[in-house]
């Protein structure tokens, strides 16, 4: 299972199991707390919260279709993904996206609010959704939008990041629900926002970074393409000397992201890769190591 899943995903089950996780409690979150209270999440999410309200105002109807938007706003984007970023996070991103789709049509939206303090629905839901998209990008997964458009940004452009893009297309989004629907309305998404990239910040294994030495006895020449060509990392190798037996071992040392280490060791075990391995957590980083989305 855990093989086919890697051939055609670059994922585990681990890595499914978090991602469904993730993109339920993020699906759920918005319906329950988010949706009632008449808020705008940012990006192309937001967007499609946006044109959802307008679309029920035209029709005249109650019926749901942010999911739907979402997803139709997001085709476009995955086109990029596949054809910019790699084809294993364009699937990744499809089954995320089609899950979603599915949970937000379909998971009913309070008429009124579950808990009368708007505030406490933001920070509730804020927290629910933070947590949730964490689970989905620790899985190299991907929600789609802003996410596509920073990281094909990043590729092009080293200055750019996907927080820079994301802030760019929230101020558009906020602005116009702003405008639309009232500063309050505006002031309380922007805050819910935030509190959402906290909780993010603070869960999700991108911002974690750590340093790994792996000890082989044959030259990992299979390992260090793979963190080029699939982690698109560097790492310094060279030979030394086991006290042990006194037999030749080569060194790789290199400094990555949790999340790209829980990739690095997943691959390790389902290639058979002979070697020894230690990390340390929570190295200090300075200089030009990049913190970005896995492909």
């Amino acid at each position: 299972m855990n093989k086919i899943l890697y051939k055609i995903f670059k994922w585990d089950l681990e890595g499914l199991i978090k991602n469904l996780f993730g993109i339920i409690l993020f699906s759920v979150a918005i319906n329950l707390f988010v949706e009632p209270n008449h808020l705008y999440s940012g990006g192309v999410l937001g967007l499609a919260q946006l044109c959802n309200r307008l679309a029920q105002s035209i029709l005249n109807s109650s019926t749901n279709f942010t999911g739907i938007i979402n997803f139709v706003l997001n085709v476009p984007l995955l086109l990029l993904a596949y054809f910019k970023i790699s084809k294993s996070f364009c699937m990744r991103t499809i089954i995320t996206v089609g899950i979603q789709t599915i949970l937000l049509s379909i998971v009913p939206i309070p008429v009124k609010p579950l808990v009368n303090d708007v505030l406490t629905n933001v920070i509730i839901g804020g927290v629910l959704v933070g947590i949730g998209i964490a689970f989905v990008l620790s899985s190299t997964g991907s929600t789609g939008g802003t996410d596509i458009l920073g990281i094909v940004l990043t590729m092009k452009r080293p200055h750019a990041s996907v927080g820079k893009i994301a802030l760019i297309f929230n101020a558009i989004v906020f602005s116009i629900s702003g405008i639309l629907y009232g500063i309050p309305i505006m002031i309380y998404s922007v805050l819910y926002s935030i509190i959402e990239s906290l909780s993010i910040d603070r869960l999700h294994e991108q911002n974690i970074s750590i340093s790994a030495i792996l000890f082989s006895k044959k030259k990992p020449t299979e390992i260090l393409k793979y963190v080029r060509e699939e982690l698109d990392r560097g790492a310094t190798c060279w030979e030394g000397i086991g006290e042990y037996d006194h037999s030749k071992t080569y060194i790789t040392y290199l400094v990555l992201s949790r999340y790209e280490f829980h990739k690095l060791n997943r691959f390790l075990k389902l290639t058979n890769q002979d070697v020894f391995l230690a990390k340390n957590d929570f190295v200090e980083v300075e200089g030009k190591f990049q913190k970005r989305l896995s492909k």
